[in-house]
Protein backbone atom coordinates (compact mmCIF):
# COMPACT_ATOMS: atom_id res chain seq x y z
CA UNK A 1 0.00 0.00 0.00
CA UNK A 2 1.26 3.45 -0.88
CA UNK A 3 1.76 5.80 2.12
CA UNK A 4 -0.66 8.71 2.49
CA UNK A 5 0.90 12.15 2.80
CA UNK A 6 -1.39 13.20 5.67
CA UNK A 7 -0.09 16.77 5.92
CA UNK A 8 -0.49 17.44 2.18
CA UNK A 9 -4.01 15.92 2.19
CA UNK A 10 -5.09 18.12 5.10
CA UNK A 11 -3.60 21.23 3.55
CA UNK A 12 -5.39 20.53 0.28
CA UNK A 13 -8.71 19.85 2.03
CA UNK A 14 -8.58 22.99 4.19
CA UNK A 15 -7.48 25.24 1.33
CA UNK A 16 -10.30 23.89 -0.86
CA UNK A 17 -12.68 25.19 1.85
CA UNK A 18 -11.15 28.66 1.73
CA UNK A 19 -8.76 28.37 4.67
CA UNK A 20 -5.18 29.62 4.43
CA UNK A 21 -2.35 27.07 4.43
CA UNK A 22 -1.95 25.60 7.90
CA UNK A 23 1.23 26.50 9.75
CA UNK A 24 2.39 23.12 11.07
CA UNK A 25 4.46 23.10 14.23
CA UNK A 26 8.05 22.03 13.80
CA UNK A 27 10.22 21.23 16.79
CA UNK A 28 14.01 20.91 16.85
CA UNK A 29 13.85 19.43 20.31
CA UNK A 30 11.25 17.71 22.40
CA UNK A 31 10.30 18.07 26.07
CA UNK A 32 10.10 14.27 26.20
CA UNK A 33 12.15 12.55 28.87
CA UNK A 34 12.78 8.86 29.29
CA UNK A 35 10.34 6.81 31.32
CA UNK A 36 12.01 4.03 33.23
CA UNK A 37 9.12 2.65 35.27
CA UNK A 38 7.71 -0.75 34.26
CA UNK A 39 4.41 -0.42 32.38
CA UNK A 40 2.81 -2.97 34.71
CA UNK A 41 3.51 -0.59 37.61
CA UNK A 42 2.32 2.53 35.81
CA UNK A 43 -1.04 4.30 35.89
CA UNK A 44 -1.86 5.78 32.50
CA UNK A 45 -3.91 8.85 31.66
CA UNK A 46 -6.11 8.79 28.57
CA UNK A 47 -6.25 12.04 26.58
CA UNK A 48 -8.29 12.10 23.38
CA UNK A 49 -8.93 14.87 20.85
CA UNK A 50 -11.89 13.05 19.27
CA UNK A 51 -14.65 15.21 20.76
CA UNK A 52 -15.96 12.55 23.16
CA UNK A 53 -18.23 13.66 26.02
CA UNK A 54 -20.76 12.16 28.43
CA UNK A 55 -24.40 12.58 27.53
CA UNK A 56 -24.88 14.77 30.65
CA UNK A 57 -22.06 17.13 29.61
CA UNK A 58 -22.17 20.03 27.19
CA UNK A 59 -21.31 18.69 23.74
CA UNK A 60 -18.37 20.04 21.80
CA UNK A 61 -19.31 22.33 18.94
CA UNK A 62 -18.46 20.13 15.94
CA UNK A 63 -17.92 23.20 13.71
CA UNK A 64 -15.83 25.15 16.19
CA UNK A 65 -12.60 26.85 15.30
CA UNK A 66 -10.10 27.30 18.16
CA UNK A 67 -12.17 25.44 20.74
CA UNK A 68 -9.84 25.22 23.73
CA UNK A 69 -12.36 23.51 26.02
CA UNK A 70 -12.05 20.00 27.44
CA UNK A 71 -14.19 17.48 29.28
CA UNK A 72 -13.26 15.16 32.14
CA UNK A 73 -14.83 11.72 31.83
CA UNK A 74 -14.69 9.11 34.61
CA UNK A 75 -13.13 5.98 33.09
CA UNK A 76 -15.93 3.85 34.56
CA UNK A 77 -18.57 5.68 32.48
CA UNK A 78 -20.74 3.21 30.60
CA UNK A 79 -19.93 3.30 26.86
CA UNK A 80 -23.57 3.93 25.92
CA UNK A 81 -23.40 7.19 27.91
CA UNK A 82 -20.61 8.55 25.68
CA UNK A 83 -21.22 10.71 22.62
CA UNK A 84 -19.04 12.11 19.85
CA UNK A 85 -19.18 15.61 18.32
CA UNK A 86 -16.32 16.29 15.94
CA UNK A 87 -16.62 17.09 12.24
CA UNK A 88 -13.00 16.85 11.18
CA UNK A 89 -12.61 13.08 10.79
CA UNK A 90 -14.62 10.20 9.36
CA UNK A 91 -16.81 8.86 12.20
CA UNK A 92 -17.91 5.58 10.66
CA UNK A 93 -15.51 3.36 12.61
CA UNK A 94 -15.72 5.45 15.80
CA UNK A 95 -19.51 5.16 15.82
CA UNK A 96 -19.19 1.37 15.57
CA UNK A 97 -16.59 1.24 18.35
CA UNK A 98 -15.52 4.35 20.29
CA UNK A 99 -12.39 2.48 21.39
CA UNK A 100 -10.72 3.39 18.11
CA UNK A 101 -10.66 7.06 19.24
CA UNK A 102 -11.24 6.70 23.00
CA UNK A 103 -9.74 3.31 23.99
CA UNK A 104 -10.84 3.24 27.62
CA UNK A 105 -12.29 -0.29 27.40
CA UNK A 106 -9.10 -1.65 25.80
CA UNK A 107 -7.00 0.06 28.48
CA UNK A 108 -9.20 -1.41 31.22
CA UNK A 109 -8.63 -4.85 29.69
CA UNK A 110 -4.86 -4.24 29.78
CA UNK A 111 -5.22 -3.17 33.41
CA UNK A 112 -7.11 -6.37 34.25
CA UNK A 113 -4.40 -8.46 32.54
CA UNK A 114 -1.69 -6.63 34.51
CA UNK A 115 -0.09 -5.24 31.35
CA UNK A 116 -0.55 -1.72 32.74
CA UNK A 117 -0.70 -0.78 36.40
CA UNK A 118 -3.99 1.03 35.97
CA UNK A 119 -5.82 4.04 34.65
CA UNK A 120 -6.23 7.37 36.35
CA UNK A 121 -9.87 7.89 37.39
CA UNK A 122 -10.75 10.41 34.68
CA UNK A 123 -9.92 10.71 31.00
CA UNK A 124 -9.51 14.08 29.33
CA UNK A 125 -11.18 14.78 26.00
CA UNK A 126 -10.91 17.76 23.72
CA UNK A 127 -12.89 18.70 20.62
CA UNK A 128 -9.96 20.22 18.78
CA UNK A 129 -11.15 20.59 15.18
CA UNK A 130 -9.50 23.51 13.47
CA UNK A 131 -7.13 24.73 16.13
CA UNK A 132 -4.97 27.64 15.07
CA UNK A 133 -4.17 28.90 18.58
CA UNK A 134 -1.39 26.46 19.43
CA UNK A 135 0.16 28.81 21.96
CA UNK A 136 -3.17 29.19 23.76
CA UNK A 137 -3.52 25.40 23.85
CA UNK A 138 -0.07 25.10 25.44
CA UNK A 139 -0.33 28.08 27.80
CA UNK A 140 -4.03 28.07 28.73
CA UNK A 141 -5.71 24.71 28.14
CA UNK A 142 -2.89 22.38 29.22
CA UNK A 143 -2.33 24.22 32.53
CA UNK A 144 -6.11 24.13 33.18
CA UNK A 145 -6.08 20.38 32.55
CA UNK A 146 -3.07 19.88 34.80
CA UNK A 147 -4.55 21.95 37.65
CA UNK A 148 -8.03 20.50 37.10
CA UNK A 149 -10.08 23.65 36.75
CA UNK A 150 -13.38 21.78 36.46
CA UNK A 151 -12.50 19.36 39.27
CA UNK A 152 -9.17 18.66 40.91
CA UNK A 153 -7.07 16.21 38.91
CA UNK A 154 -4.59 15.32 41.62
CA UNK A 155 -2.91 12.69 39.44
CA UNK A 156 -2.15 15.01 36.53
CA UNK A 157 0.53 17.21 38.13
CA UNK A 158 2.62 14.07 38.77
CA UNK A 159 2.17 12.95 35.17
CA UNK A 160 3.04 16.43 33.92
CA UNK A 161 6.20 16.48 36.03
CA UNK A 162 7.52 13.12 34.82
CA UNK A 163 6.76 13.75 31.16
CA UNK A 164 8.54 17.03 30.63
CA UNK A 165 11.88 18.62 31.25
CA UNK A 166 12.54 22.30 31.86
Amino acid sequence: MKPIDYVACLDEMYQSQGFPPYKWSLFDSSPWCSFDKALGETRLALVSSAGIFREDQEPFDPWAVNDLSFRQIPVDTEPDKLKLHHNYFDHRDALKDLNCVFPVQRLKELEKEGTIGGLVPEAITLGMGRLYKRTALQKETVPRIVTGSTRPCSYLPDLWTISRSD
